[in-house]
């Protein structure tokens, strides 16, 4: 017979159920008890998950979480397992190195960027610069760029342009130059540090600076004269300039541009080199006044009125002096 709460029971069939149910609840009290929960981080989520499992990798393959072999699992897989251990796992993501002109992709969990550029098998010089600072943690989307800082001590040489030296000659007409001497450029040598930035120019500091020949003036004449004597007449002008003389007659028309009648001592000139109204003196013509354009009249060009085809015939084409008489 066997005793139970409250009596004694026969020996049969009844006995070995009883025995049966009595070991069954005594077994799964025994693994529920042995069960550690833990606690997983995983994909934005947590999840509790309880497990008779030694390792933590084996708990978490019981658990479903598929661990890839960029995946960083915190604590390490091996761990044993022990109840309320929590797990985090760190997905790795892609993070673009710019460097050398080439673009990397380095698969990796949230790492600093100096662990990113020894991943990517990058290696900084002294100067080298980085987008970010190396204790930065990366994450999806980060982009690293490196930039190659190198210097160089460069010896170069360089011209020294000739100034212009302007001198007052009293014998030469106002507005008038005349070149004394052309001068000479000279030569300078420098020694320059020059920094690049990934093959591009950045910085220029000279450190040392000497002239190997100097430069000479060009020297100038300016005409001061303000007067000239014709025909016993003596003239103040403003300046005086050389141009291509050219002559018109009647057959042109009987008015200038500007309205007036033409005759002799009517000019035509370009009003951005002598104003319309200018009183002038031209060498071989006599006393003129610019009163009419042309539109072959450009610059430098200036067409004088004669009462005759054969008086145009004779002047044809010349180049006189042109005073701008005050």
């Amino acid at each position: 017979m066997w005793k139970i709460a409250g009596g004694w029971a026969k020996s049969g069939p009844g006995r070995l159920a009883l025995v049966s149910c009595l070991v069954g609840t005594l077994a799964w009290g025994t693994l529920a008890g042995a069960q550690q929960r833990i606690v997983i981080r995983v994909d934005g989520k947590v999840v509790e998950h309880k497990t008779l499992r030694r390792s933590l990798g084996e708990a978490l393959a019981e658990a479903g979480v598929k661990v890839g072999p960029r995946d960083l699992v915190s604590p390490d897989p091996a761990t044993p397992v022990k109840r309320g251990l929590k797990v985090t796992v760190h997905r790795a993501v892609p993070v673009r190195v710019l460097a050398d002109g080439q673009t990397r992709v380095v698969l990796t969990p949230p790492a600093p960027v100096v662990s990113i550029l020894k991943m990517a098998n990058i290696t900084l010089g002294q100067q080298d610069r980085v987008s970010l600072p190396l204790d930065f943690t990366v994450r999806q989307g980060t982009v690293i760029r490196v930039t190659r800082i190198v210097e160089k001590i460069l010896r170069e040489k360089y011209t020294l342009p000739a100034a212009v030296e302007r001198r007052a000659d009293p014998a030469l007409e106002r507005g008038r130059v005349r070149l004394v001497s052309p001068g000479r450029a000279g030569e300078g040598e420098r020694i320059v540090r020059v920094t690049f930035a990934d093959g591009r120019e950045i910085k220029r500091t000279v450190l040392q600076e000497r002239v190997l020949r100097p430069a000479q003036n060009r020297i100038v004449a300016c005409g001061t004269l303000g007067t000239v004597a014709r025909g016993g007449s003596v003239m103040r002008f403003q300046r005086v300039l050389e141009a291509h003389a050219t002559a018109y007659s009647p057959r042109t028309g009987r008015y200038t541009a500007t309205g007036h009648p033409v005759g002799y001592g009517v000019a035509a000139v370009d009003p951005r080199v002598i104003p319309l109204g200018t009183r002038l003196y031209v060498e071989g013509y006599g006393f003129a006044r610019a009163l009419d354009v042309g539109s072959a009249i450009k610059g430098n060009r200036i067409d004088l009125f004669f009462e005759s085809e054969e008086e145009c015939r004779r002047w044809g084409r010349r180049l006189v002096k042109v005073y701008i008489l005050e």
